[in-house]
């Protein structure tokens, strides 16, 4: 999951969120919500991620996820 949303531009990734965004069937913008949907899976992503990693994670992992989690 992350390494996909890593690889997408800008427009891809608004394309998918408006994908997302359509398949959600909310009232507004599609697109609005589809961000908000990739947002929260990469987050929930991320947690994963590093859940199992906790013990052995590193300074320059940890700084490394907290860059990551402030672009995205």
């Amino acid at each position: 999951m992350l390494s996909f949303l890593a690889e997408l531009d800008d427009g891809e990734r608004d394309a998918v969120a408006e994908l997302i965004g359509g398949t959600l069937d909310v009232i507004g913008d599609a697109r609005y919500y589809g961000n908000l949907w990739l947002r929260d899976a990469e987050f929930t992503a991320w947690h994963v991620e590093l859940a199992g990693r906790r013990a052995r994670k590193t300074a320059e992992e940890r700084e490394r996820f907290l860059e990551a989690w402030r672009s995205s």
